[in-house]
């Protein structure tokens, strides 16, 4: 149901994704890791650790969306050790499970995503969530951020019966659509992933990426076509484009701050490896 769509077409919804487009999980998700490996004698270092959370943690389905076995990331990290471990995918995943939930408080959100949240909640565009994580994991996610989910209270899990099929598919942006009562061809989809951003394509809508914590701006959307691309980071949302009211100075200066914060995680990451 894709296509080429009029941009005088006037848009009615925005649909999120969660983990790297509102908030980041990567950055805890790499520490939690670190520190399960330290523990069981591993030595690994962060760029090694970096690509496999990219794209087996951020990422919930393979390009065929078929479903992707829970504990495969785990064997990834496993195989990249030489020494000998009597840790196993399943064991490194329940640990990390439970590191996660200690950590909550470290879930951050994206810099500029609440502003951009309370710009489109200000304006009274309906807005709702599609994520492929499940519903007990937004709900630490919840927890921790609890400001933003004041404002979007529609939530699409990958628990819910109504999603069929996962993410490169658009069943969850039909279903969040739905219950705004929109149709998706009149929605913009802001995602991270490849996946996320072929399954907003596919559901009709306009896509606009946003590069993933751990992602190379060379190879961000693997081919997609989207109909724009945040290479900077949601402060250089093209309202305007889409026919939404415009951003306030305020969020697109503060772009600068994004682009230091950005420079120095690079630098950090460097040292530690």
């Amino acid at each position: 149901m894709g296509g080429i769509i009029s941009r005088t077409l006037p848009i009615d919804a925005v649909l999120w994704d969660l983990d790297g487009t509102l908030i980041d999980t990567s950055s805890s998700s790499l520490h939690a890791l670190s520190e399960i490996l330290e523990e069981n004698e591993i030595s690994l270092t962060i760029n090694q650790l970096a690509p496999i959370i990219e794209q087996n943690m951020a990422v919930s389905a393979s390009p065929s969306g078929e479903k992707k076995d829970k504990e495969s990331w785990a064997r990834e990290v496993l195989k990249l050790t030489s020494s000998t471990t009597t840790l196993s995918a399943s064991d490194l995943v329940k640990k990390w499970d439970d590191k996660m939930v200690k950590r909550r408080s470290e879930i951050k959100l994206l810099p500029q995503a609440l502003e951009l949240v309370q710009h489109f909640h200000k304006h009274n565009i309906p807005q709702a969530i599609a994520t492929m994580s499940n519903a007990k994991a937004v709900a630490v996610k919840k927890h921790a951020q609890p400001e933003l989910f004041k404002i979007i209270e529609t939530i699409v899990t990958s628990s819910d019966r109504e999603v069929k099929n996962r993410k490169p598919h658009p069943d969850c942006w039909f279903v969040a659509a739905s219950r705004l009562n929109v149709k998706t061809h009149r929605c913009v989809i802001i995602e991270d992933s490849p996946e996320g951003m072929r399954s907003g394509v596919s559901a009709g809508a306009k896509v606009v990426g946003v590069p993933a914590a751990w992602s190379n701006k060379k190879t961000i959307g693997r081919g997609v076509k989207v109909d724009f691309m945040l290479e900077n980071g949601l402060g250089d949302f093209p309202c305007e484009r889409f026919g939404l009211p415009k951003l306030p100075p305020k969020v697109v200066k503060s772009e600068s701050s994004l682009k230091r914060q950005r420079s120095r995680s690079s630098s950090e990451r460097s040292k530690r490896s």
